[in-house]
């Protein structure tokens, strides 16, 4: 399931808005929700290849694995955008769930 791209163009707008410069690299993060750690690794190994770095545990309140991504990244809508379907993919493909990303102002 994707999320909708007006949340993410939301995010950006409350970047701006609140004095970020989307012009400079900040660390964005990304969240992930897996069913188990086999699962969570798998897309771990694909985020480290792309120059990511990553976090996997346990996340008892939902029993679920967490994985957590982070690059340092220009942050534009539409970029963020493309990459949540690719995340939203490759999470689906291992019975997980994309769950956003954040980023400092």
């Amino acid at each position: 399931m994707c999320r909708p791209k007006e949340i993410d163009e939301k995010v950006v707008e409350n970047i701006v808005l609140f004095g970020g410069d989307i012009d400079k690299e900040r660390v964005v993060d990304f969240f992930f929700y897996f069913p188990s750690e086999h699962a969570a690794t798998q897309v771990e190994v694909k985020l480290i290849n792309l120059g990511f770095e990553t976090n996997v545990y346990y996340f008892d309140p939902n029993e679920k694995w967490s994985l957590t991504a982070n690059k340092k990244m220009q942050v534009s809508a539409e970029r963020i955008y493309e990459a949540s379907l690719w995340f939203g993919k490759i999470a689906e493909e291992q019975g997980g769930e994309y769950d956003g990303w954040g980023a400092p102002i």
